[in-house]
């Protein structure tokens, strides 16, 4: 059996997840990047061989640009065979009137407009079977909590399991999206999102979205926050928020990681048991 390998991207404050199964298929959960380098470009010339092609599939959690910013290259160099995104949220307006935000609004909106369901059983990446024996289950935003007005409300969660290990990655929902979750069950969550070896923090770490409830059920042994330094006054608070059960890295106890001091961290999963380590390349 060979091993699902998740990378956790350091892309600033932003979020880039790259899912590879056991059978080579690769999953983005947003394309966040570093402006003045392209994650894109990195993944293409790593696992691509520097030539152009497509990924199988692109999870957007909703379409703020930090989690978007490198979705103009994405469409040129590696195009996703599929599409998950919160329609609900768009068309987006660019963040600025500058040539590049406008462009990766009119990317976002491009693509979602051009994207169509149903998704051939062939290509669902929520069927096992197609994704080498990888569990993706794609929970969408609470309906009724949308608000326009802030993006953040369109978030969706993606829970991955193999081998009996789950990573849970949670866009940037706010504490009250998830505690409704766990209240009502939503989608399951309870049973999907329990016990799981990796959390990847909600709106990159902010204290104020900490959902005690939430956190309590995934349990995990690991946080991850994508981030970057001076980004949030409550930055220096999360590692003590989000202390879980922990594990032995290096001969250190670590309970929270951070792609701003561990920058890229890489996890691979095979027979139950899971490894990661870190590479400062990209």
């Amino acid at each position: 059996m060979d091993d699902l390998k998740i990378i956790i991207y350091d892309v600033e404050h932003g979020s880039c997840t790259h899912i590879i199964t056991p059978n080579g298929k690769h999953i983005l959960v947003d394309v966040g990047s570093k402006s003045d380098k392209s994650i894109v470009d990195y993944i293409c010339n790593r696992y691509f061989y520097g030539r152009n092609g497509s990924i199988d599939a692109l999870i957007i959690t909703h379409p703020h640009e930090d989690h978007i910013y490198d979705l103009p290259r994405l469409l040129e160099r590696l195009r996703p065979k599929v599409l998950y995104r919160p329609t609900e949220a768009f068309d987006i307006k660019p963040s600025s009137k500058t040539p590049i935000h406008i462009n990766i609004a009119n990317n976002a909106n491009w693509m979602n407009s051009s994207y169509k369901y149903p998704i051939p059983d062939t290509d669902n990446i929520e069927n096992p079977q197609v994704m080498g024996g990888v569990k993706i289950t794609h929970i969408p935003s609470v309906l009724n909590l949308h608000d326009k007005t802030d993006l953040n409300t369109f978030s969706s969660l993606v829970i991955i399991e193999y081998t009996g290990i789950k990573f849970v990655i949670t866009g940037d929902n706010s504490s009250k999206q998830l505690k409704y979750m766990v209240d009502n069950n939503y989608c399951g969550i309870r049973l999907l999102a329990a016990d799981a070896a990796v959390l990847l923090a909600p709106h990159h770490g902010r204290t104020g979205e900490y959902c005690p409830d939430f956190f309590k059920l995934v349990n995990p042994v690991l946080t991850v926050i994508s981030d970057k330094s001076v980004e949030h006054t409550t930055q220096e608070e999360s590692s003590s928020v989000y202390k879980g059960i922990g594990t032995n890295i290096d001969g250190r106890s670590r309970y929270v990681l951070t792609t701003r001091n561990d920058r890229n961290i890489y996890f691979s999963v095979s027979y139950g048991q899971w490894d990661v380590k870190f590479n400062e390349e990209y």
